[in-house]
């Protein structure tokens, strides 16, 4: 494994977890890449990502909370009918 490539000051902790913004790492390796496109950076952060994140996530953007509320109160309405 490489040496981290994340400045201390773009790292958060969440549930014990350093972790860093999608576009940050992106703008950071294609900085530190420049003979690749940075829809290739993206290709390859994401596949990482995959595989790496093959538990569950440890957060999720808000909307997703709000989005699956939505859908379980459709799915408890039309389940109370």
């Amino acid at each position: 494994m490489c040496s981290s490539v994340t400045p201390l000051e773009d790292r958060f902790t969440v549930d014990g977890q350093s972790v860093t913004t999608f576009a940050g790492v992106v703008s950071r390796l294609a900085a530190a890449h420049p003979d690749t496109t940075v829809t290739e950076v993206e290709r390859v952060v994401l596949r990482e990502w995959e595989a790496f994140s093959a538990s569950r996530p440890l957060v999720v953007p808000v909307g997703v909370e709000e989005g699956a509320a939505e859908m379980l109160e459709a799915g408890a309405s039309t389940r109370g009918r």
